[in-house]
C-alpha cells in the first residue's frame, strides 16, 4: 500500500470515529434521526477504508501477475533464441534430431 493511500485509509478511520461520536452525542440529545444519519454515514466511511485496503491488494496482486508474465515471456523468447541459435551445431544433431538443410536458416552444416 503506497502512502497516499494509507493516509486515505487513516483519513477514512478518523472520519467514521467522528461520525460515531456525533451519532451518540445527537442519541444522547433526543435527536434519533440524526444519530441514524450519523451512524450509516460512519458505516460507510468504514466501508470506503475497506474499499481501499482491497483496492490495494487488486493493485498488488496485478502487479505480481504482470511481473510474472513478463518473466515468462522473457524466459520463451530467450528459449527460442537458443533453439533457433542451436540448429547447425554438432549437439544438436546428437541429440536424435536429424539435421533438415533445406530449413535450415543458417546453412551451415555442420556434420
Amino acid at each position: 500500500m503506497n502512502p497516499s493511500t494509507r493516509a486515505l485509509c487513516w483519513a477514512y478511520a478518523l472520519v467514521s470515529l467522528f461520525l460515531a461520536h456525533c451519532s451518540v452525542a445527537s442519541a444522547r440529545g433526543g435527536g434519533w434521526w440524526y444519530a441514524a444519519g450519523f451512524f450509516g454515514a460512519s458505516l460507510l466511511a468504514g466501508a470506503s477504508m475497506a474499499r481501499e485496503y482491497v483496492a490495494a491488494d487488486q493493485r498488488r496482486a496485478a502487479a505480481v501477475r504482470a511481473e510474472r508474465a513478463a518473466r515468462l515471456g522473457a524466459w520463451q523468447s530467450q528459449a527460442r533464441a537458443d533453439l533457433y541459435d542451436g540448429c547447425c551445431e554438432r549437439w544438436w544433431t546428437s541429440c536424435g534430431t536429424e539435421h533438415d538443410p533445406y530449413h535450415c536458416t543458417r546453412k551451415d552444416q555442420a556434420a
